[in-house]
């Protein structure tokens, strides 16, 4: 006997031709809903993979900034110690090529403006201490201008450091929180694309297996009852509930064999009344 799902799609009022064009309709929009899923995912972890390496870059360049205004701050002190006009112009240049270095880090630095904020204020007051001071020594007042950098851009410098260090501190640990968000999105992903792919199997599957025995069940029902027609049997009627080609074999069929019968019957009450006369 025919389930439920296979019998109802039989009842459909249609052609065959428009069930079974109507069934690869369906499978091909399911296996186009599983890419689309998949690409979907595809994206997502594309997305991530960006950001993953923004964060790399903004940790190396924020790494470099760190080192380089050591370096710079390092470089103020010494040559404020020592004073030489050669030395004091070389730290005025460097000075204003590490602001070069901030002006390009303002790109990279969007979730971080305030902090890059505060790096670029305490940065312009610590060339303008510098300055001072530089303009201090170069007045023969050496020892007012190393108080000068002593008492204010020390702690300047020291801050600056201190700013530098929050920045890839910052950038390192939105590093891993990206990491394990891209690692959990890759687990929702791979686990959306297998639960699509495993739907639309079981979908494409469920719909070829109510489709073909909607079409088989019946065949296989009226080639019982041929069989049966071939060895004299009348009286019995196939019925299936197909509402298409198949349900109207099975009305010429039935009608066949009820006309088959009658005429049996006659030639055989012909045959009988022959034999009495």
């Amino acid at each position: 006997m025919m389930h439920w799902l296979p019998r109802w799609v039989a009842r459909l009022r249609a052609t065959i031709h428009t069930k079974l064009l109507a069934a690869f309709l369906l499978i091909a929009l399911l296996l186009l809903s599983a890419a689309v899923v998949g690409l979907i995912a595809l994206a997502e972890m594309n997305r991530r993979a960006q950001e993953t390496a923004q964060l790399q870059r903004k940790i190396a360049a924020y790494g470099q900034l760190s080192h380089d205004s050591i370096t710079q701050l390092y470089g103020v002190a010494t040559a404020l110690l020592q004073p030489e006009e050669r030395r004091l112009d070389a730290t005025l240049r460097q000075l204003k090529q590490f602001g070069y270095d901030l002006d390009r880090l303002q790109f990279l630095a969007q979730g971080e403006i305030d902090v890059m904020g505060r790096v670029r204020a305490d940065f312009e007051a610590f060339i303008k201490v510098v300055s001072a001071s530089i303009e201090l020594i170069r007045a023969g007042k050496t020892a007012e201008g190393q108080r000068l950098q002593l008492s204010v851009a020390s702690p300047l410098a020291d801050r600056l450091e201190r700013l530098t260090n929050e920045l890839v501190n910052k950038a390192e640990a939105d590093l891993v929180g990206g990491i394990e968000i891209a690692s959990n999105a890759y687990a929702r992903s791979r686990q959306t694309v297998i639960v699509c792919a495993l739907t639309s199997l079981a979908l494409a599957l469920g719909l070829g297996y109510m489709i073909s025995w909607s079409l088989i069940a019946p065949i296989k029902q009226m080639e019982t009852r041929m069989n049966e027609i071939a060895i004299g049997n009348f009286d019995n009627q196939v019925s299936i509930p197909n509402r298409d080609e198949l349900g109207g074999l099975a009305s010429d069929m039935n009608r066949m064999s009820e006309e088959l019968g009658r005429l049996y019957a006659q030639v055989d009450a012909e045959r009988e009344n022959a034999e009495r006369a």
